[in-house]
């Protein structure tokens, strides 16, 4: 009897301790899984275990994974060639196009009848939208590249977004908006890419006065970080959904309409995005706001 009751305890003891050691090899296993997730980890599992079904189970785990890699390098070597391919393509494009703009535009100023002249200019319209979209097709290819880097330096803001709506005065006069600027007395500076700034500012303004229904509100503030906020009412036909606002493509009908390729927002989230910023829209009411944040 005492031989039975020794042997059940040796048993025990012997089940205790392996059920202890299974236990934390399968939290050695739990911790490197969460490590990987988090991409703290480029390894793979350590199967250096006890248990024969655990290393099995790592094993398994690890065949797994490295499927997993070779998915996600190939998948961002068909990403850089795509992207190397649409900037091959569009810059191929771009140069009979301006040529067959120049004929039209040629065209347009010589001896034809009314109707031929209407349509040259439906024709040169169309020609002008596909050169447009060609150029945002060859930018956004460019600009998505790891090889286009910021180069920081001190720039004085409050000049640039002076400098920027000059430049877009005609725009804004063609479309009967007019601008209402608020900027804080002293000059706001800010480190960062002068020419990717003025991008951003462009493609802002040339968003807010295409689809704005009234005045679009400037706004730069300094209270230890800078946000530039640009605000302009929309229509309440606009189906905007401000969360996919800078997915590339994304246009609402309106925007369809208006001619819009929905990349110049996009450009503006990677720009904002390499100047260690960030970007947001909101819709407020009536109107729509954007805001960066450097």
């Amino acid at each position: 009897m005492l031989y039975i009751i020794i042997l059940l305890a040796i048993m025990l003891v012997t089940l205790m301790f392996r059920l202890f050691s299974l236990r934390k090899q399968i939290r050695n296993i739990t911790k490197q899984l969460i490590e990987l997730s988090a991409g703290n980890m480029d390894k793979k599992l350590d199967i250096s275990l006890i248990d024969k079904d655990v290393t099995l189970l790592a094993a398994e785990i690890n065949k797994n994974l490295t499927k997993q890699r070779e998915l996600r390098i190939n998948m961002i070597r068909s990403g850089k060639h795509l992207k190397e391919s649409i900037a091959n393509i569009s810059h191929d494009l771009r140069t009979p196009l301006t040529s067959m703009i120049g004929y039209l535009q040629l065209l347009q100023k010589g001896h034809v009848t009314l109707e031929q002249r209407e349509q040259i200019v439906i024709t040169l319209r169309k020609a002008n939208h596909l050169q447009t979209l060609i150029k945002s097709f060859y930018e956004l290819a460019v600009l998505d590249s790891e090889h286009i880097q910021p180069e920081f330096r001190n720039v004085n803001y409050s000049n640039v977004i002076m400098d920027t709506v000059a430049e877009c005065a005609t725009m804004f006069e063609q479309r009967g908006l007019h601008p209402q600027i608020s900027l804080p007395e002293e000059s706001v500076f800010v480190w960062t890419d002068e020419e990717m700034l003025r991008r951003i500012l462009q493609n802002l303004l040339d968003n807010a006065a295409r689809y704005a229904m009234s005045d679009i509100r400037i706004t730069l503030l300094n209270n230890g970080r800078t946000e530039l906020i640009l605000t302009n009412a929309i229509s309440s036909s606009q189906d905007i959904n401000p969360a996919r606002l800078f997915d590339r493509f994304y246009t609402s009908d309106v925007s369809r309409s208006a001619g819009s390729t929905g990349l110049g927002l996009s450009i503006v989230k990677i720009l904002t995005d390499k100047l260690r910023g960030t970007v947001s829209a909101e819709l407020i009411g009536d109107h729509l706001q954007i805001k960066i944040v450097l």
